[in-house]
């Protein structure tokens, strides 16, 4: 079940991102994109759309030295536009605030637009909270070597959060944080729990632990609940466009790292990154996410929820994700490629299908190299040279 919502409106907007204005994107190449064309957009063609700033997708494409790419099928419709190359890969849409990125789905905080002139539109705060932070992780702001895990298993006490017959949320973070806290350990990194028993704590006493530490990253796990139909994993981050968590841009990344490592090994649904008012991140001081590991409300996602098993893959996943982040933040760290998505997990019939299609294939012949074949009739006219000297 997913924390409380921040329900009052606070003006302004309190977020680090890579560049603050049209000018300001570093002329650097992205070091991503090396295969793209060495042209950076030298200026940014800002428009105003319903009172939210608006850039270009060739703007964007050409800053980050990306490629257009043919449109890909994203479900019931194409995507709007795909640009991207080897190593990076951003589809747009088919739906309005639909942004996956190397295989990962991220909601827009503003929906797509169309130019006059047919040109995609992307806001520009998600460009720079967004695809900025995704691409060029070790361009953040501020960035600083992490040394401490907070983690935070959601609910507890009398806060016993969603409970179905195969699982107790306050429970099953529990474990899950436990086994994280393990891992991580053996890791070098030092952790901290907010809590280590079936015990109540307010969202503030669970944020004054994680601000305490100057050196830290805060993750606060969940389950979720939906309609008896609806399963995957979904991680969060504050919603850069109240004032908050002064981390925004490196929440992004963190969130990019977990979901990709989550997925890579659970092999669950991608029910995308997302941004939310959640009251537990909103005045956290450091790097932050809020992970949803799974629908409990889901028959199949809960019953594998209520394993030891599962228990450790979701940890080992989250581990990898925060040591990904972790080499990431480093301010001597180079620049490392996204992590892609896993493809999605084939289902026993289309696996059926391809082991039959193999075994029906006729045998493959193994076709002998011309060099080769040039090289030994050359040793066969030697030879015969020889024999007749």
């Amino acid at each position: 079940m997913k924390a409380a919502l921040l329900l009052c409106c606070l003006p302004g907007l309190i977020f680090a991102p890579c560049f603050s204005s049209p000018e300001a994107p570093s002329d650097r190449p992205a070091q991503t994109a090396a295969s793209a064309p060495p042209t950076p957009a030298s200026v940014w063609h800002n428009t105003m759309v319903d009172g939210v700033n608006y850039l270009p997708l060739e703007d964007v494409r050409s800053f980050y030295k990306l490629l257009p790419l043919p449109r890909r099928d994203g479900g019931e419709q194409a995507a709007r536009a795909a640009v991207g190359n080897a190593e990076t890969e951003l589809i747009f849409g088919p739906g309005e605030r639909e942004l996956r990125i190397c295989g990962l789905r991220w909601e827009l905080s503003h929906p797509l637009k169309e130019a006059p002139n047919g040109d995609l539109l992307i806001s520009r705060l998600d460009v720079t909270s967004i695809i900025e932070p995704i691409l060029r992780p070790t361009y953040i702001s501020g960035r600083k070597l992490i040394r401490t895990v907070v983690l935070d298993a959601g609910h507890g006490g009398h806060d016993s959060g969603i409970i179905t017959p195969k699982v107790r949320e306050a429970d099953t973070t529990l474990i899950i944080a436990r086994k994280l806290a393990t891992e991580l350990r053996k890791r070098g990194l030092h952790v901290l729990l907010t809590r280590e028993q079936n015990q109540y704590l307010s969202a503030q006493q669970r944020v004054d632990i994680a601000n305490k530490e100057s050196d830290a990253l805060f993750l606060s796990l969940h389950l979720n609940t939906g309609r008896s139909d609806t399963s995957g994993i979904e991680t969060y981050t504050l919603t850069p466009t109240r004032p908050g968590n002064k981390c925004d841009a490196a929440s992004t990344a963190l969130a990019t790292a977990l979901q990709a490592s989550l997925l890579r090994h659970s092999k669950a649904k991608d029910g995308g990154c997302h941004h939310a008012h959640y009251s537990i991140l909103s005045s956290i001081q450091c790097p932050a996410a809020l992970v949803e590991l799974g629908y409990a409300t889901h028959e199949e996602e809960s019953a594998k929820l209520a394993t030891d098993d599962y228990h450790s893959t979701l940890s080992m996943a989250l581990a990898d994700g925060i040591t990904a982040f972790a080499a990431r933040m480093n301010p001597e760290a180079i620049l490392q490629a996204i992590p892609k998505a896993p493809p999605p997990v084939a289902t026993p019939k289309e696996v059926k299908a391809a082991q039959k299609k193999k075994a029906d294939a006729p045998p493959t012949r193994r076709k002998k190299s011309s060099r080769n074949s040039a090289r030994r009739k050359e040793v066969r006219e030697r030879s015969s040279r020889r024999r007749r000297r």
